[in-house]
């Protein structure tokens, strides 16, 4: 799992949305948090690769894959020190 410092802003909000939200596609999390696609694409791209989501059908439109928040890869991440004092000074506007 990569370090905290590999977390951008847009990455942790997009994971934050996801954890509070649910399964969404890209284009509503970018609705969602204000965020460009490419960002919300990059976002998904590194918590992909860190295991703290994980791309699911939509079984409603397969064109528009789901993104869910890892609840392996959430625990995992609540238990690096170095991750949580990164948030402590992260401060998200919308």
């Amino acid at each position: 799992m990569g370090g905290p410092d590999r977390y951008t802003r847009s990455t942790i909000l997009v994971l934050d949305r996801l954890a509070k939200d649910g399964p969404m596609s890209p284009q509503d999390i970018a609705k969602s948090c204000g965020l460009a696609m490419r960002t919300v694409t990059l976002a998904l791209r590194t918590l992909q690769q860190s295991s703290l989501c994980k791309k699911t059908a939509n079984l409603r439109d397969m064109r528009k894959p789901l993104y869910r928040a890892s609840i392996d890869g959430m625990n995992q991440l609540k238990m690096n020190p170095e991750f949580l004092r990164s948030l402590a000074n992260l401060q998200v506007t919308k």
